[in-house]
């Protein structure tokens, strides 16, 4: 079995850099929370049987965008999972905690509470301080 933490000799195009890949990983996440926001807000007046089990929320077109993103976002987490080390890699997903919520602030007009705002510094934070390094020793390498 080989090591799939370590990056293959070849070099990889500009496209396929894992980094890049985790970045959309990480942008596609907000995006499809946001995009599942409004499908539920669009479909919030549909008061058929089904409606009370979500399902309704399937004939936004939202809600399809929204499972693009998903797909989008497994698609670029297991390209990304194939070259770095999977505590880099979370790590970095982690900065989707602090991006929902200033998402939701910026495009959807959601109040962020003072506790919240301290909360997704602390996150951000903390995603520097695990990632910061070992993607400087990665570089190295």
């Amino acid at each position: 079995m080989s090591d799939t933490s370590s990056v293959p000799s070849r070099q990889l195009s500009w496209w396929l850099n894992p980094y890049l890949a985790m970045l959309l990983a990480v942008l596609f996440v907000p995006a499809a929370e946001m995009l599942l926001k409004r499908g539920a807000m669009a479909t919030a007046a549909h008061h058929d049987t089904v409606a009370g089990l979500g399902v309704a929320v399937l004939s936004s077109h939202w809600t399809w965008l929204a499972i693009a993103c998903y797909i989008g976002n497994f698609v670029c987490w297991l390209h990304a999972l194939r070259y770095l080390p999977l505590y880099l890699a979370f790590s970095l997903l982690s900065t989707t905690h602090a991006l929902v919520p200033l998402g939701c602030w910026w495009f959807l007009g959601e109040t962020i509470s003072p506790g919240r705002w301290a909360g997704i510094a602390i996150v951000l934070v903390g995603v520097v301080v695990i990632a910061g390094p070992a993607m400087k020793a990665e570089q190295r390498l």
